[in-house]
């Protein structure tokens, strides 16, 4: 088959393509970065690249018929949540470098520690290379079911890799130094990063096909040694990260009701104290991470991230306090509130005037505004029905700890005003950082540690929110604005 070059500016990093490849396929095969949620349909909009002739087209679309020159967007330094609670715990003592491991749907981190004293030695960080076939979970697994999974799994292990060589340099060390690592990942993740056919996830019941805490040879994986401790999966779409985020809290010594809320692009939560736990999974979709928003973009440099209501005037923030260039989930939130309180969207998601310009480069269209209304009601039906099947009200519940790189950014007022929280939870809303990081660092550090994440998952119950016969009306009903929803 004919063979041309495409090569990429600026860098000019040039790759051998078969003709009929679309640019998409060009910029992963040249190993550069690409912003692609919606896995190469067409839908998002967000991989658009310049032609030399200085038309823009969408790169999953544009076919390889020529030799071709292409101008890539300057790429975006995302802003990727590192900061944990920093529980104490004994370490075994017995390691002197160990690692722990985040594996997000959309970002990577890794912790280097001291596996005698537990202090951090280094971290680092990036975006899963795996969103260059979809924003979302399910985008990735169908891409193995069509495509095998070699490749899905061949991008996460060099990410890995990559980042255990960069802590290890930050540190001093040799990578063959660290002795254990632990790995927090959804369900999802976890196969896909294990190698493991990913079909029992998407039917039913719905569930993994492992389950079980595993113990791996490192030197398989990672330029490490030792073991790796990969923590157990609950159900189809809640993982080790959750089971993380319940170790990192202590959640079964919890005396207080206590909600823990992961909203990711899947939204994991856990409803229970010591008496009993009880978990499930919401399908919140990527809007809160930019994706199928218009305006939307990660937490970097140009993205809106607050908007407030003041003296009757909007205002917004910018991170980096420079130019606008879109609006990341935190800001989505914010503006939707606020759009709320001045009647310009009513209680049932109308929006006046179809689009409400805020700043340059920043809209929120009608179209925006329901996809936040199907991700918020997500995640209100699977409180309200935790709730219930816990025999609990709304008021009852203490504390609610958020989780994750949106739950740390959002403002509460916000979540509770569109209705994604309940209002009367307000003053109980904790951020608590990569909770799900934490609990891979004690994993990391303690095999006691390692041993109480296998006790939590195996005395967590699941419950399957679609199985409900009231989950379709619930979900129906929290579409809606109202101030005033039933707790």
């Amino acid at each position: 088959m004919q063979q041309y070059t495409v090569t990429f500016q600026p860098g000019g990093t040039a790759v051998n393509v078969p003709k009929g490849t679309t640019l998409l396929q060009a910029q992963i095969q040249a190993g550069l970065p690409t912003d692609a949620p919606c896995g190469g349909q067409g839908t998002c909009g967000k991989c658009r690249v310049t032609l030399a002739d200085g038309s823009q087209v969408l790169a999953c679309q544009t076919k390889v018929e020529k030799d071709m020159t292409v101008l890539l967007g300057q790429a975006q330094k995302v802003a990727i949540l590192t900061n944990t609670l920093g529980v104490e715990t004994q370490p075994d003592g017995t390691d002197k470098y160990v690692l722990a491991f985040d594996i997000g749907t959309t970002t990577l981190v890794a912790y280097l520690l001291d596996g005698m004293t537990g202090a951090q030695l280094a971290t680092a960080s990036a975006m899963n290379p795996q969103s260059q076939y979809g924003a979302d979970v399910i985008s990735r697994i169908q891409q193995v079911l069509d495509k095998g999974g070699e490749e899905m799994q061949r991008c996460i292990v060099q990410a890995l890799r990559k980042l255990t060589r960069e802590v290890a340099k930050k540190a001093g060390i040799a990578p063959e130094e660290i002795t254990v690592c632990a790995v927090v990942g959804n369900t999802a993740m976890h196969h896909l990063l294990l190698g493991i056919h990913p079909a029992s996830l998407v039917t039913p019941p719905y569930m993994p096909t492992v389950y079980e805490a595993m113990e791996l040879d490192a030197n398989q994986w990672l330029p490490a040694s030792g073991k790796i401790r990969m923590l157990p999966n609950i159900a189809g779409f809640v993982g080790g990260d959750t089971v993380g985020c319940m170790v990192s809290t202590r959640f079964d010594q919890q005396q207080d009701l206590t909600l823990l809320i992961d909203i990711g692009t899947n939204g994991e939560m856990v409803l229970g104290n010591t008496q009993r736990r009880i978990t499930c999974s919401t399908a919140a979709g990527p809007a809160f991470e930019g994706a199928k928003i218009s305006c939307g973009m990660r937490g970097a440099p140009g993205a809106v991230d607050h908007v407030t209501l003041e003296n009757g005037e909007i205002r917004y923030h910018v991170i980096g306090d420079t130019d606008p260039i879109g609006l990341c989930g935190s800001g989505l939130l914010d503006l939707v509130a606020v759009l709320l309180e001045t009647g310009d969207i009513d209680e049932s998601g109308r929006l006046e005037g179809k689009t409400y310009h805020l700043c340059p480069n920043v809209d929120l269209t009608q179209k925006d505004v329901r996809e936040v209304q199907l991700a918020k009601a997500a995640i209100r039906t699977g409180i309200e029905l935790l709730a219930k099947t816990f025999g609990a009200s709304i008021d009852q519940i203490q504390k609610v700890y958020l989780a994750g790189a949106f739950g740390n950014y959002l403002t509460p007022a916000s979540a509770c005003r569109i209705g994604m929280i309940p209002p009367v939870l307000v003053d109980r809303i904790v951020p608590i950082g990569n909770a799900a990081g934490e609990g891979s660092k004690l994993c990391a550090l303690s095999r006691k540690e390692y041993a109480y994440s296998q006790k939590l998952a195996k005395e967590t119950e699941f419950l399957e929110l679609a199985s409900l016969p009231q989950f379709q009306d619930q979900f129906v009903d929290a579409l809606e604005f109202s101030e005033d929803e039933e707790s």
